[in-house]
């Protein structure tokens, strides 16, 4: 893959990612630290290491300071204009990983996979194994090698750096160029005394006894970082500090097992706990030391479960908010964490060294309990949903997953001792939300396996887990995978349960529907009429369950093309809702919309447009004309209108709903934008555009105030007025509009999502029309070039833009360079609220996605001659 996309859209270097700063008084290791620190060498792979005796468990070869010769060697190299490309990553989980490399590419400004992080990491990896230039990839804190299976990067132009506890990682493929394993040491008795006289320079008397307190701490970077915090607070000197820390050594010189850091620690602890509020400062310190080393939010630190913990109150107040904060604090003083008041969602962070030492004092029982303690406090601010207000929430539920996976390491059991805790559930819909498919199956499969292990197979647990295994497959795209594990699923349900159980019953609804995604229509109906008449008898005929089977059966008969049947079907379904729960309920609505499309998929417009005027007289005699939702009947009856041909009639229902949102108290501003742009586009689609151009004009200005200027449906908005401005002959104004928003797309979207390639092909178009041919070829090219990367070569909006690409070459060799505008019955314009839209990626949409439409975005940017329109 060529890296020429990104060249001329990126101002180079790039650093993605955050590098950790030096620590206080870092100095050079001429003796321990030897390795390729002089420059890059391209296609190489460096792992930094656990040293020391092979006894010594994982947990006690830490903190030595690989992390901080990687960040020595990464900033030389940066400051130096050494690289193109410097990627930092944290690497404790696999999800960081991929999260981290699609960043990455983002960054970089290569067209990826909207929403798919994982394909895109993969892309980034390709990206690297082909570019000339010169990047280094820094994988920080590597936990478990199974987390790196399949990303490691490789090429000729740059060189992967690894810190690690783990011993004897190696790339898998290995590389033509064998990996080199640094295993990093303590200090040297020399560098420990040069650490030691840089930190405590101030005050010579500090330093007095500095090599027997070197020896003293195993010569450990993080432990004469713990000291030194220790010495310059208590105003003590070395000699001191080593015959304090003489004290917690005893039974420990002949174990080659022991651990370095204890004695360092206990010490530090000891002090702390002799300021204010004292008896708090065991259990935050313990909490601390399971909850993993990227950082812990604020917000887990103070919520209910953790005060609880920290202060033994069971009413938790702002003042013993106030008293964990303190408690912090004082551990921060002393050097056993770091806190940082400004980062809401990393605030305070401990060492993964120090974690492991305190995990290894606890006892078993203080361990399970902090663990769960732990899970609980997270839990509960997930539940809470208080993310930082100046953080994406992509990095708040990074940061709450990196605490549950410390906590998990920590304790394996913890989370299981008293059934499947909520934690590691919410784990799973988080990787679940993130788009991270590969990576939550594999996640609920290992939930699957432990389950199994200590509850067995046909446990509530269990089962519970297998539906979320199955939901997984699905979402991974293996639908055979998915469709077996439900045939399993609804098999040991029927037995443990009955076939009549509602458990039982909904497994083999939800079987229905993976036959149906998998396209074995037949098999879905079949079992699909099953299902409904066992919902009937088993909920009865108007629970939400039983009308969901019929809406679902409806709509599996209209993919089969079996469009009576699905009418009669969705009949049904809305008769029962609107009984049930009334005429204008969501669920009702939902249900009108599907029998609408069933109507249009047979050619029966008139049938669509008499239900929707149907509902607009109940709507008006049951909640009046002024009502909001008799309002949006209007606007759906509008469609139905358009759809059927009849513009006149629908510009008229347009129109007065536009007036009636005005004059409606307590109207949304998103309805009467909604209705403006509805309006809009119906003026633009029959050749007004003179009116339509104010009306656009005002989308834009209402959107800016409410969403802000760089908001993506501003950035939609922008695109339609631009389009009007086209149709409009007015190609100076449409281009500088256009340009303004494309740049604005790629910075705001990123290259790779489909509005930003959408947008670019629209303006290739444009530049064609007003002549500038010489544009309008590189951007068509761009755009191919981009839409084949991000979604691959058969994506239908790929082959449109090839398509317009091609039409357009013709053009250039004298065929006419005209590109018609989608057909008019393509052009639906969006009810509702077209600031919820639905996602551009997805190529199935559910029945009342295809009622209302395309979004407003869409239609309207189709005046470019773009493949925009759905």
């Amino acid at each position: 893959m060529s890296d020429q996309a990104g060249q001329h859209r990126q101002a180079w270097p790039v650093l993605s990612g955050t590098i950790p700063p030096l620590a206080p008084g870092f100095i050079g290791r001429p003796e321990t630290g030897q390795g390729p620190w002089d420059g890059l060498y391209p296609g190489r792979t460096v792992i930094l290491g656990p040293a020391g005796d092979s006894r010594v468990p994982a947990r006690n070869r830490g903190g030595t300071g690989k992390t901080q010769l990687a960040v020595a060697f990464a900033t030389r190299l940066w400051t130096a204009a050494g690289l193109d490309l410097l990627i930092w990553l944290d690497a404790g989980s696999r999800d960081s990983i991929v999260t981290g490399y699609a960043r990455a590419l983002s960054d970089i400004m290569v067209a990826a996979p909207p929403g798919k992080p994982e394909a895109a990491a993969a892309q980034l990896l390709a990206w690297l194994a082909e570019t000339g230039r010169r990047w280094l990839v820094v994988l920080d804190g590597l936990a478990e090698a199974a987390d790196a299976e399949g990303l490691w990067p490789q090429g000729r132009g740059g060189q992967v750096l690894v810190t690690t506890c783990l011993p004897g990682v190696t790339p898998v493929p290995v590389t033509d160029v064998e990996p080199v394993t640094i295993s990093v040491p303590a200090f040297s008795e020399r560098e420990a005394v040069n650490y030691l006289s840089i930190r405590l320079s101030d005050d010579p008397y500090h330093a007095a006894g500095s090599l027997d307190l070197a020896l003293t701490v195993d010569r450990l970077p993080a432990g004469l970082a713990v000291a030194v915090t220790y010495l310059l607070d208590t105003g003590q000197d070395c000699r001191q500090y080593r015959l304090a820390c003489e004290r917690y050594r005893q039974h420990q010189h002949d174990d080659p097992a022991r651990d370095a850091l204890a004695p360092i620690w206990m010490l530090a602890f000891d002090r702390a706990r002799q300021y204010a509020p004292a008896d708090q400062t065991w259990p935050a310190l313990k909490l601390a030391a399971v909850l993993g080393p990227l950082g812990i939010p604020g917000t887990v630190l103070t919520s209910t479960a953790a005060c609880g913990y920290v202060t033994g109150r069971t009413r938790i107040t702002s003042a013993e908010q106030a008293i964990v904060r303190a408690t912090f604090g004082n551990l921060q003083r002393f050097g056993l964490v770091t806190i940082d008041p400004d980062d809401e969602v990393r605030t305070v962070a401990m060492a993964a060294p120090l974690q492991a030492s305190v995990r290894q004092a606890m006892t078993a029982a203080e361990l399970r309990q902090a663990a769960r303690v732990a899970a609980d406090a997270v839990s509960e601010t997930w539940l809470a949903g208080r993310p930082a207000e100046d953080s994406a929430p992509d990095d708040v539920e990074q940061a709450l997953r990196d605490c549950a996976t410390g906590i998990r390491r920590s304790d394996a059991l913890a989370l299981w001792d008293q059934g499947c805790h909520p934690l590691l559930v919410r784990v799973g819909q988080s990787l679940d939300d993130a788009r991270l498919p590969e990576i939550a199956l594999r996640y609920w499969r290992d939930l699957l396996r432990r389950s199994t292990d200590y509850f067995g197979p046909r446990s509530p647990v269990t089962l519970g887990l297998r539906e979320r295994v199955a939901t997984a497959a699905t979402a991974a795209g293996r639908a055979d995978e998915a469709i077996g594990l439900r045939l399993e699923l609804a098999a040991d349900l029927d037995e443990v349960a009955g076939p009549a159980h509602p458990q039982a019953v909904s497994s083999r609804m939800k079987l229905a529907m993976a036959l149906r995604a998998a396209g074995r229509l037949s098999d879905a109906i079949s079992l699909g009429r099953q299902v409904a008449a066992d919902c009937d008898v088993v909920f009865g005929q108007s629970h939400a369950q039983s009308t969901e089977s019929l809406r679902e059966l409806g709509g599996t008969y209209s993919e089969a093309g079996r469009h009576q049947e699905a009418i009669e079907v969705l009949k049904r379904c809305l008769t029962l809702r609107e009984q049930a729960m009334g005429g204008m309920h969501r669920d009702t609505v939902t249900a009108r919309h599907d029998l609408a499309a069933a109507y249009r998929n047979a050619d029966q417009d008139m049938d669509a447009i008499r239900l929707y005027q149907d509902t607009l007289a109940r709507a008006e005699s049951t909640v009046g004309p002024a009502h909001p939702d008799t309002l949006t009947a209007r606007e759906d009856l509008a469609v139905a209108y358009y759809q059927a041909g009849r513009a006149g009639e629908a510009t008229a229902a347009f129109e007065r709903a536009l007036a009636d949102w005005q004059r409606v108290p307590g109207a949304r501003p998103e309805h009467t934008i909604t209705a403006r742009a509805n309006l809009a586009a119906i003026y633009t689609l029959n050749g007004r555009i003179k009116e339509a151009i104010p009306l656009f004009e005002g989308e834009v200005a209402d959107l800016e105030q409410l969403r802000g200027p760089a908001h993506a449906d501003t950035l939609r908005a922008r695109w339609n007025l631009a389009a009007a401005c086209h149709k409009a002959k007015r190609l100076q104004e449409a281009l500088a509009i256009g340009e303004n928003t494309l740049a604005d797309c790629e910075q705001q979207l990123g290259p790779g999502h489909w509005d930003t390639l959408t947008a670019r092909a629209n303006l290739a178009h444009a530049y064609h029309s007003a002549g500038l041919l010489k544009r309008a070829s590189a951007h068509f090219d761009r755009a191919l070039r981009d839409c084949e990367r991000a979604l691959g070569a058969d994506d239908p909006l790929s082959g449109k833009v090839r398509a317009l690409r091609k039409r357009y070459l013709a053009g250039r060799q004298g065929a006419a360079p005209i590109i018609a505008p989608p057909s008019v019955r393509r052009l639906i314009t969006r009810l509702k609220c077209p600031l919820a839209l639905p996602s551009p990626g997805s190529r199935r949409r559910r029945p009342e996605a295809r009622m209302a439409g395309a979004q407003l975005g869409r239609s309207v940017m189709s005046g470019y001659g773009s493949p925009a329109s759905p």
